[in-house]
């Protein structure tokens, strides 16, 4: 393989693991609105502060973009780097929960749109989670390596580390 096809996988590789991190982010932040707004509402007269437009339907909107985003730009390369369809899947049915809350919102009684929408974001933060491994080996994104500083699936061990260095350093701390 060329020197520059591998640099140019390895870039897809990091941009793949940023939008993921940036898609559980997302997500969980999304979750932290919806379950935390509540009791946000309740205490806006308390604290006295203009935080009202936390609870807005563009602040909603905002966010659902934002992991709609990173969802379909992070997963859908990924799944061409490693064609497992549990990824789309993960993927669809995420975005299915979340975009039906968020276009359908009101029309769904009160009690079940925030038990969708977190389900929704749980399952996107599963898929980046999946797609992470799927992609670097590891749910971290840490490329587990051989003593002789051979990565243990395709491509090459980029973090300068063998195994038995790490656990070098593990034991050096202990």
């Amino acid at each position: 393989m060329s020197e520059s096809k591998i640099i140019a996988e390895e870039a897809q590789e990091k941009t793949i693991l940023s939008l993921d991190n940036l898609g559980i982010f997302a997500s969980v932040l999304c979750l932290i609105h919806c379950l935390a707004m509540p009791f946000v509402v309740a205490a806006i007269p308390f604290i006295g502060m203009k935080w009202q437009w936390l609870q807005s339907e563009t602040t909603e909107n905002i966010l659902i973009a934002f992991i709609i985003g990173f969802a379909v730009f992070a997963i859908i390369p990924g799944y061409f780097a490693h064609k497992k369809p549990l990824a789309l899947a993960g993927l669809i049915s995420g975005l299915a929960l979340v975009g039906a809350v968020a276009l359908l919102r009101g029309q769904f009684p009160a009690n079940l749109e925030l038990p969708l929408i977190s389900a929704g974001n749980l399952l996107l933060v599963g898929t980046h989670l999946l797609n992470r491994k799927l992609i670097h080996g590891s749910f971290l994104a840490h490329k587990h390596c051989s003593p002789d500083g051979h990565q243990h699936s395709t491509g090459a061990c980029t973090h300068g580390h063998t195994d038995s260095d790490a656990e070098t350093v593990i034991t050096d701390q202990h």
